[in-house]
């Protein structure tokens, strides 16, 4: 009972690989290349070998004259060539690739020009009239095209040349992703139908980086006195001193901003009245961050110093602040 089982099991092995075997060979013949498939004089001759690729085809082995015609439409600008790479596409359904090489057919019958090529055009462009109201297209430009940037469609990445032309894709859904440097990432879901067109433009919004909290370090490590005018007017001064680091950075942010976006878009300098006026913002908000920068040093200093003062010196004191626009004057007297 045993050894028929057995035999029975290395049979079905035996068939399983011969079967393996035989469709492993049959892919291989099928893969040769068209250099090789074609006849010796066809492959000295692009005339003969698209003759023998049409036979082929004629006779209904697809698989095989596709490479044929696909080797040729590599070493040939002829337009008849793409025009049987579209025949073989459509029937192994393959839409897409059918509707590229019937769009490079009629290209080509139009930069070649004359009567010789009239026919061919007209073929293509029956075919790319039919396969319209199967496939769908989709536009995708930028507002404003950044510098580095990677667009994807369904995972595959866009070539820049294809960006602001129609894009042949099958009907259904389909994601759009845009990344650029310093921007934040783009996703779209974008559904087409049969026969439909959409323009999708992208715009990519620039990231900020959040300016980092002031960590306000204590002064003394010992009891303060808040009866001493010393010590309020120096907890005062500390305050502007905060007010003015603030101002230093958010001013100091936005003439980082403008700069960066003058030379941008100009380079070589602008002339025109909105950079002019953005310019001149731009000097505002470095003026304004100097002054911030100023004030907030020797506010922080000076509120150290007077708080110290009123801690540590036991007699009165009578310490004062004038502040102007252009300076930032404090005088403390009193005896030591």
């Amino acid at each position: 009972m045993r050894s028929t089982t057995y035999q029975a099991t290395s049979s079905l092995v035996f068939k399983v690989f011969a079967l393996w075997s035989a469709l492993i060979s049959s892919a291989a013949a099928r893969a040769e290349t068209a250099e090789s498939a074609a006849s010796p004089a066809a492959r000295s001759n692009p005339e003969a070998a698209f003759a023998e690729a049409v036979r082929i085809f004629k006779n209904g082995d697809i698989a095989r004259a596709l490479p044929l015609f696909v080797h040729l439409g590599e070493t040939t600008n002829s337009p008849n060539v793409q025009l049987y790479v579209g025949y073989c596409q459509l029937e192994l359904r393959h839409e897409r690739e059918a509707h590229q090489a019937f769009s490079q057919s009629v290209k080509l019958s139009r930069d070649l020009g004359g009567s010789k090529y009239a026919a061919t055009q007209e073929a293509s462009q029956v075919e790319l009239g039919k396969l319209s109201l199967r496939l769908a297209s989709l536009t995708i430009s930028f507002v404003e095209l950044p510098a580095e940037f990677v667009v994807r469609l369904d995972g595959e990445i866009v070539a820049p040349a294809l960006l602001g032309s129609p894009i042949v894709v099958d009907p259904g859904l389909h994601l759009v992703e845009a990344e650029a440097k310093g921007a934040k990432p783009i996703s779209r879901d974008v559904p087409l139908e049969a026969g439909g067109f959409k323009a999708l433009a992208l715009q990519f919004e620039k990231m900020i980086e959040p300016a980092q909290p002031l960590v306000a370090q204590p002064v003394l490590a010992q009891r303060t006195d808040s009866s001493s005018p010393s010590t309020k007017l120096g907890l005062v001064a500390a305050g502007l001193g905060v007010v003015g680091l603030g101002t230093f950075v958010v001013a100091g942010m936005q003439a980082k901003s403008t700069y960066n976006k003058l030379q941008t878009e100009c380079p070589s300098g602008c002339s025109d009245a909105a950079h002019r006026n953005d310019a001149s913002k731009g000097s505002t908000y470095q003026t304004v961050a100097n002054v911030g920068l100023a004030l907030g040093i020797a506010g922080s200093l000076t509120g150290a110093t007077l708080v110290y003062l009123g801690v540590t010196r036991g007699k009165a004191a009578t310490p004062s602040i004038d502040v102007s626009p252009e300076s930032l004057k404090i005088s403390y007297l009193g005896s030591f």
